[in-house]
């Protein structure tokens, strides 16, 4: 019996011994696994900084004023006073055609006039004497009015031989020679275009036309001048949205006084037009946002649990997105890690 329980007792020892080194193995593994099933995240705070909302198109840069000179009489092109890149003044003459044929219809109509004139006088000299009827006095008068329309129309044609420039610019086109035959069908002479003031048309969606404002500043850059930027503003609204593109057209001026750099009609322009200035918004990292058939939401912190917040964003700049509602800007922003994590569920934040 003695020796029985000389076996007995160590066994009974080395089992309970066992049964202790199970639970403890045990809940060493629960912990481990329950520190396992907690995310790992990390952390962040809004910020609130300035956000530009902007618009960016491309277009062609145009002349403010443009116009083709043309001659509105026929005859021979006798003198060109002007070639490609003048700089014309308003009224300054560019050309001359040929009065010759004019100069006689001025001479003939004149004539005309005066004896219509005489013809008047005396019938009217007459009609006070009661010599001719009243009738003959009114015919006298209307021959003199057409024979001076004929003659004032006559000298009208004799000044049109005198090309002149409508409005102050450049020339910079040139179609015909000395020496050419000018009628209706080629009097296109000369293209002038006023470039001291630039504009640039744009088409803005129809969804943004509500954010274009006249007097808007807008920032324009050419290839042909990399590195500078230009400054216009918004100065027309055509008022109607084309039904094919559903977009509506929107001037831009540009003032062309940049000393040492002049801007050309036809060059391409990118445009960058600021609809918006938000110098206090709360912005949040872009890749922290998550998105459902909801809304757009972020995961928040509080002590160690996340909570969804669901958001209204705004403009994206620079991997920063505005949030134009849903947050105070003082909350602990989950900003990696997020896609593990659920509603309420903990977290661990990353040191």
């Amino acid at each position: 019996m003695k020796g029985r329980a000389r076996y007995i007792i160590p066994a009974v020892l080395l089992l309970l011994f066992g049964l202790v080194a199970w639970r403890i193995m045990g809940n060493s593994s629960s912990s481990d696994t329950r520190r396992q099933n907690t995310p790992l995240v990390r952390v962040d705070q809004p910020r609130r900084e300035t956000v530009i909302t902007t618009l960016r198109f491309t277009g062609d840069i145009l002349p403010i004023q443009q116009a083709n000179i043309y001659s509105k009489v026929n005859g021979t092109l006798n003198r060109v006073y002007v070639d490609i890149g003048a700089s014309v003044r308003q009224g300054q003459l560019l050309a001359l055609i040929d009065t010759t044929e004019l100069s006689q219809q001025v001479q003939q109509n004149a004539a005309k006039f005066q004896n219509a004139r005489l013809n008047y006088e005396r019938t009217k000299e007459l009609a006070e004497q009661n010599l001719v009827a009243k009738q003959d006095l009114d015919n006298a008068d209307a021959a003199m009015k057409v024979a001076r329309a004929d003659y004032e129309a006559a000298k009208t044609r004799l000044s049109y031989a005198r090309i002149t420039a409508p409005f102050a610019g450049y020339i910079t086109k040139r179609f015909l020679d000395e020496g050419a035959n000018v009628t209706s069908n080629n009097a296109t002479l000369f293209t002038l275009m006023d470039i001291d003031q630039l504009k640039i048309m744009v088409s803005v969606l129809e969804k943004d036309i509500s954010l274009v404002r006249l007097g808007e500043s807008a920032t324009i850059r050419v290839d042909a001048f990399p590195g500078n930027v230009f400054l216009g503003k918004v100065a027309r609204f055509s008022q109607s949205v084309d039904l094919s593109t559903r977009t509506m057209a929107v001037e831009i001026d540009v003032p062309n006084q940049k000393p040492g750099i002049r801007l050309t009609p036809g060059m391409f322009a990118n445009i960058t037009l600021i609809v918006r200035e938000d110098k206090d918004a709360i912005t949040v990292p872009t890749d922290a946002l998550l998105k459902d058939d909801r809304s757009y939401y972020v995961y928040v912190i509080d002590s160690t649990v996340a909570h969804r917040k669901d958001i209204t964003v705004g403009v994206e700049q620079n991997g920063r997105t505005e949030v134009s509602s849903g947050l105070t800007g003082t909350e602990r922003l989950v900003v990696a890690g997020q896609q593990l994590i659920r509603d309420g569920g903990q977290v661990m934040m990353q040191q």
